[in-house]
């Protein structure tokens, strides 16, 4: 089974409810149940980091298109969302 699908098939056939439920609350689903409602996507990232660690977690507004974002060479360390390198447009007048 792919990644997140319970999650997914959840949300989806859940959305009438969870719309009730939280409105336009940004929602981590883990398995078939809402473990946060947040007010934007920086809170549950953080939420869902702080309650679930490395775990795949679903975080996704329920009236909102579905965005798909994987990114495991991130989760697996292989790459660094920091980069080392400093900004370019650091120092530069224009």
């Amino acid at each position: 089974m792919p990644v997140l699908e319970v999650e997914r098939k959840y949300l989806n056939s859940h959305k009438e409810e969870l719309l009730r439920k939280f409105g336009g609350k940004v929602l981590v689903i883990r398995g078939e149940q809402v473990t946060g409602a947040y007010e934007t996507f920086e809170e549950a990232l953080q939420g869902a980091a702080e309650m679930h660690g490395l775990t795949n977690v679903l975080i996704r507004r329920p009236a909102e298109a579905e965005i798909e974002f994987s990114a495991p060479a991130l989760t697996l360390g292989i790459l660094s969302a920091y980069s080392p390198q400093p900004d370019s447009s650091e120092g530069n007048p224009g």
